[in-house]
């Protein structure tokens, strides 16, 4: 290999190298959905990975602590572009399966939505989906997952649609330990 060809390996793989370490120490990213996914969806940056306690800051301002003491230990926040209006997608990562489905039903009743089973390749997921004039919001649990999605529309189709997509990438990949 030649030395141009030597740096500009050496130079993208330094360029690579926080990202691919982000990428390996998230589990949660595995989970976001791609355009391959859902057609038209067009990633908006990074995704942004935070542990849980005061770390949730980052992503909650104000409130963090519901989501300790629900059981988040981690959570991702990615956003989107879809059809002309905006997702916003949070994963967590749960202390437990208990958890997750306890603050399911919480996050549910909050949006006076009733809890829905969901069942895609031999996994059961349960998800609520509710919407208000402008904006529409969704919640999914399956395992220690917690999805939520929300859309800058008051649109039910949408955060069904990511969380479906959600809840496919999971069934088909491993679980969160």
């Amino acid at each position: 290999m030649g030395g141009r060809n030597r740096r500009f390996a050496w130079t993208l793989t330094w360029l690579l190298a926080p990202a691919l370490a982000l990428a390996e120490s998230d589990p949660l990213l595995q989970f976001f959905p791609t355009a391959a996914d859902v057609p038209g969806l067009k990633v908006m940056g990074d995704a942004r990975h935070c542990g849980g306690g005061e770390e949730l800051t980052v992503l909650y301002d104000g409130g963090y602590q519901r989501y300790v003491q629900a059981g988040v230990i981690s959570a991702s926040q990615r956003f989107f572009r879809l059809g002309g209006g905006t997702v916003e997608m949070i994963l967590h990562q749960m202390k437990t399966e208990d958890a997750a489905a306890k603050f399911l039903s919480s996050l549910c009743q909050d949006i006076k939505s009733p809890v829905q089973d969901l069942p895609l390749k031999q996994a059961k997921f349960r998800l609520c989906i509710g919407a208000g004039q402008d904006s529409s919001y969704g919640y999914l649990a399956q395992g220690k997952l917690l999805a939520m999605a929300s859309f800058d529309r008051g649109d039910l189709k949408t955060p069904r649609t990511i969380l479906r997509a959600v809840a496919e990438r999971a069934a088909g990949n491993a679980r969160l330990r």
